[in-house]
């Protein structure tokens, strides 16, 4: 159900199946989630064809609309009896034993930034300014809100008077998400899996990540990581003093002088 694991390390393992990488995390990994496990295989008898076929079970509206996206080159195949006859390759997508955010962020994000947007094709759009909102996140979470701007009912008319627009990416599709991150020139955001989005920004985009310490006891690099490995305009606004689940006041005061340097 998190975007950042299903992107990152799910889409991620392609780059491992069409390089011809098997059995990247073993074969235990994948026979786990499988009914019928005699199947399986070391690596394939014969050469796979294109679009190759990978299976997941349990897919949620957003992973099918992302498979749709590369259809191409993968097709999502949730049952298996429509097949009949296969093979299955162990694989069970890109790691984070070493790297708590990506073991291999130097092959991975590339790829799938390559994958997406070579079959997407959008410029910036001089002036489009979005803040991504987290006023729903406690439907992640459990019922717990996290990483919310407090005072939001306060940032938002701050943030309207100088033309941005106020997203829940909640409400769009794989396609306009991406689509979105690729036309705005200024995006802004509290840390959560809404910015593994970046990953598809226009290199002329500025990113802006308003964290401090985050929630605590839990990594937050995912996002620094991401433009850092693909040489985005990153910027971070710390000036804040976030509470156990990583919800914060923000003083506009503040916040406004460090803004102006962006638009």
């Amino acid at each position: 159900m998190w975007i950042y694991h299903f992107v990152v390390y799910n889409l991620g393992g392609l780059f491992y199946i069409i390089n011809n990488i098997f059995n990247n995390r073993g074969s235990p990994n994948t026979s786990v989630l499988l009914d019928d496990k005699s199947k399986i295989v070391e690596q394939p008898s014969t050469n796979y064809t294109i679009p190759i076929k990978i299976h997941m079970k349990d897919v949620l509206p957003f992973q099918r609309e992302a498979f749709e996206i590369i259809k191409d080159k993968f097709e999502l195949i949730e049952d298996l009896n429509s097949i009949p006859d296969y093979e299955i390759i162990s694989i069970y997508g890109e790691t984070c034993d070493t790297n708590p955010y990506i073991d291999n962020p130097q092959s991975i994000l590339p790829f799938l930034r390559q994958i997406f947007l070579k079959r997407m094709n959008y410029e910036v759009i001089p002036g489009k300014r979005i803040f991504i909102t987290r006023k729903n996140s406690e439907s992640q979470h459990n019922g717990i809100l996290k990483r919310f701007i407090l005072n939001e009912y306060e940032v938002i008319p701050f943030l309207h008077n100088r033309n941005f627009e106020i997203i829940q990416l909640e409400d769009y599709s794989m396609h306009d998400k991406i689509k979105l991150f690729m036309e705005s020139e200024v995006i802004m955001s509290t840390h959560g899996s809404q910015l593994t989005f970046t990953l598809f920004s226009n290199k002329k985009t500025k990113i802006i990540e308003i964290l401090n310490r985050g929630t605590q006891n839990i990594p937050c690099e995912h996002y620094i990581n991401i433009c850092n490995t693909l040489g985005l305009n990153y910027n971070r606004y710390s000036d804040i003093n976030e509470d156990n689940d990583g919800n914060f006041n923000l003083d506009l005061n503040n916040f406004e002088k460090f803004l102006n340097n962006f638009i």
